[in-house]
């Protein structure tokens, strides 16, 4: 039986994660890393994927919540005669400084159950299938655990309980009477095939559990930082997507993943499943910009150096939209033909067939991330000797390709176009190369780069803007309008109060609302089958263009209206059923935390009267 999507929680650490149902059971989770084969899939297959349940075998109810500041997740059951919890954790490793291969990290979940009242019946459920569920998976009994292998991948179930083996569907259970106190571990760890008696002990599980408890917390509250921007209003929505960004990112590389699933449907029984376990330069430009704006420097001078040392290695017109979370170049799109998916949205596909489109506002994201920042440490442009010489060769770039045609931001597969957003990003990444030189005392083409800009502004306000209309179009010459046109203000490419930005605002209003607050990307053919829902993320970039036109109630009111769309534990998918609220698309997304944060933060300076500056280039 699938699951709603909103019913699920997600944890892990900067390299793993795995989702949680409601009712106790693990439904996917890829080992070791995020863009891994899985090792529990049922969310994609319920009878073939895989899974780990642990739940009561009576009646009961259940809620789920995180432990505070924490990826920690708790699942409470209640029955009629106890309160059983299971504490879900995937431990932060204590060594982060190498480059791990798969065949040599070890990847755990730990559960802990621990009956808080009364009594309870818990029933575990160990279904473990190895690569997307492909081949076989054997499960056998040794000391204190139970070995699973696959074709040379392997795992092991460490427990204290003697589990029975269901030999016809190849799963092993037990059933344990817990009372008031009673505390037992079940992990589960990658890569492994035998227990340790010291660190497989429950003290060792208790101080693992508390350090990542710990480790959680310490990165949440950054005292370094005089000013939180994590206090103050919407505090815990602004927390937790900061959270989920943090699992995301995969260190100690500096990629981060779009999301930590694969091919859950854009619309139940469409075609529109895509694996989003990469990292997209342009979706970790915008993260890192919250990461900023969050004080996270760290993490955004890691995603520089990362970005910087690839740029180094190839020509400018080599760089790729995505990679893999490791910076494989490789992302060769299959299909998983012998899963059903989710609901029976087929196809599952693993890998992902457009990182060999061609997108011009990637090299906007990597401009505006350098520019911001080398404002905070000027180093930024110096260190290694590189960074601004590879900058200065993707201005250089830009200026040469921004008149060329693309594939745009959402990936169309039916041919380029001259997309207006991918134009505005060109713009910023001349803009910000411009700046960068200027402020910082550097040498570059940048009589070229201050002529090309003001050619790439000229050329979208002649084609790309429709008088007629009054509002910015999708693409030149055309009359369609595009969701992404809301972000034009923050990029400074317009003032949000100029008449064509206020103009393109109630268009957009009037053709891609959909619901309450809720949008749809575009509405014109894209070269895909298949419908699918409202794209959440431009619930959010509405909330900022209100900000920046001024309309700050309105902003706000949609912004609380938006926050209700969140599931149990303060998590959201990429889209919206708008009919029906059912969420659809990869989860929980990274894209629509980032305008989350982004929103929370400059209604929260507007709103005290210091709205966030955006130098507009007349």
């Amino acid at each position: 039986m699938y699951r709603p999507i909103r019913d699920y929680a997600i944890i892990g650490n900067l390299r793993s994660a795995a989702l949680v149902g409601k009712d106790g059971s693990i439904d996917w989770a890829p080992a070791p890393f995020i863009d891994s084969p899985s090792v529990f899939a049922s969310i994609l297959d319920h009878e073939k994927g895989g899974y780990f349940k642990i739940a009561p075998t009576s009646p009961h109810e259940s809620r789920q919540f995180y432990i505070e500041d924490t990826n920690v997740v708790v699942t409470e059951f209640t029955t009629e005669t106890g309160v059983v919890q299971v504490t879900d954790f995937i431990p932060i490793e204590a060594e982060k400084s190498f480059m791990p291969e798969e065949q040599e990290t070890t990847f755990k979940i730990k559960r802990k159950v621990a009956c808080i009242s009364g009594e309870a019946e818990m029933h575990v459920e160990f279904m473990p299938r190895f690569d997307y569920a492909r081949g076989t998976t054997e499960l056998s009994f040794i000391s204190r655990g139970i070995l699973a292998h696959n074709a040379g991948k392997r795992g092991i179930l460490v427990t204290r309980r003697a589990f029975k083996l269901d030999e016809e569907r190849n799963v092993a259970s037990h059933s344990m009477r817990m009372r008031e106190g009673d505390t037992e571990f079940f992990v589960f760890r990658y890569n492994s095939g035998e227990v340790d008696i010291r660190k497989d002990s429950t003290v060792h599980h208790e101080e693992e559990l508390v350090r990542t408890i710990h480790e959680w917390r310490a990165w949440v509250a950054r005292p370094e930082i005089e000013d939180q921007p994590t206090e103050g209003k919407w505090r815990n929505e602004i927390v937790r997507s900061a959270l989920l960004l943090k699992i995301l990112f995969f260190e100690p590389i500096g990629t981060i993943a779009a999301a930590p699933t694969t091919s859950l449907p854009e619309w139940i029984g469409g075609e529109r499943n895509w694996d989003y376990r990469y990292t997209w330069v342009r979706d970790s430009a915008f993260v890192f910009n919250a990461f900023f704006k969050l004080g996270h420097l760290k993490e955004a001078e890691e995603y520089l150096n990362w970005l910087v040392n690839l740029c180094a290695l190839a020509d400018p017109k080599d760089l790729q939209i995505m990679y893999t979370l490791r910076g494989s170049t490789e992302l060769a799109e299959e299909t998983l033909t012998h899963l059903e998916g989710y609901r029976g949205s087929a196809p599952v596909r693993i890998g992902n067939g457009a990182y060999r489109q061609q997108q011009w506002d990637i090299y906007g994201g990597i401009m505006d991330v350098a520019h911001q920042l080398a404002g905070h440490t000027p180093s930024t442009l110096t260190q290694a000797g590189e960074r601004w010489g590879v900058l200065r060769a993707l201005a250089d770039h830009v200026a040469t390709i921004w008149r060329e045609p693309d594939e745009g931001l959402w990936e169309v597969r039916n041919g380029k176009r001259h997309f207006v957003y991918s134009k505005v990003m060109c713009w910023v990444a001349l803009d910000r190369a411009i700046a960068l030189a200027s402020e910082h005392a550097l040498e570059g083409t940048v009589d070229l780069w201050m002529q090309e800009r003001e050619c790439v502004r000229t050329e979208i306000m002649e084609r790309g803007f429709n008088t007629e209309r009054n509002t910015f179009v999708q693409s030149f010459d055309s009359t369609e309008l595009d969701a992404a046109l809301l972000l034009l203000p923050r990029t400074g490419f317009i003032d949000g109060a100029d008449p064509k930005m206020l103009g393109t605002i109630r268009a957009i209003e009037e053709k891609l609302l959909c619901g309450e607050g809720l949008l749809y990307r575009y509405t014109e053919a894209d070269g895909i089958e298949g419908a699918e829902g409202a794209f959440l993320p431009a619930s959010f970039w509405l909330v900022q263009a209100y900000a920046y036109a001024g309309a700050l109630d309105k902003a706000e009111a949609l912004f609380e209206s938006v926050l209700t769309l969140g599931n149990h534990v303060g998590l959201y998918p990429e889209e919206i059923d708008p009919g029906t609220g059912e969420f659809l698309g990869n989860f929980p997304q990274a894209y629509t935390h980032i305008g989350l944060i982004n929103s929370a933060l400059l209604l929260r300076s507007c709103l005290q009267g210091a709205c966030e500056p955006v130098d507009v280039v007349e």
